[in-house]
């Protein structure tokens, strides 16, 4: 398992969104697995702007996908048709941006990006 490489998608629980973020990563990061580190409306979690209890839980298991699976890049996820944090595209965007310079603040050495599931349920990169 040495070889394996690992991902990590800090993603909501919505189902619709596991696999496509998966294989998304799998594809362009050239991962073999992605750790799932998941909470209803996550990027709203972030963008809420101060501490919360989820947020440690969320950087616990990211530190521990980092430094225990050696994963080489974090994605935040946000997406369409969300019931734990309900907005339009451009809502999630700024949430996803928001998120990403949080993660980005926690210093890992890994690349940070933040995704958009849209109502086609693709992919789109948030810059």
């Amino acid at each position: 398992m040495s070889n394996f490489m690992f991902g990590t998608a800090i993603n909501c629980i919505d189902g619709r969104t596991q696999q496509v973020v998966i294989d998304y990563m799998k594809r362009k990061f050239e991962v073999d697995g992605v750790d799932m580190v998941n909470f209803p409306g996550v990027d709203g979690i972030f963008a809420n702007g101060e501490y919360s209890e989820e947020l440690a839980l969320i950087k616990r298991a990211t530190s521990i996908s980092i430094e225990r699976h050696g994963s080489k890049v974090i994605a935040v996820v946000g997406h369409h048709d969300c019931a734990g944090n309900p907005g339009d595209k451009e809502y999630h965007y700024a949430h996803i941006r928001k998120a990403v310079q949080e993660v980005h603040s926690w210093k890992f050495p890994v690349q940070v990006i933040g995704l958009y599931v849209d109502d086609e349920w693709k992919i789109e990169e948030v810059r």
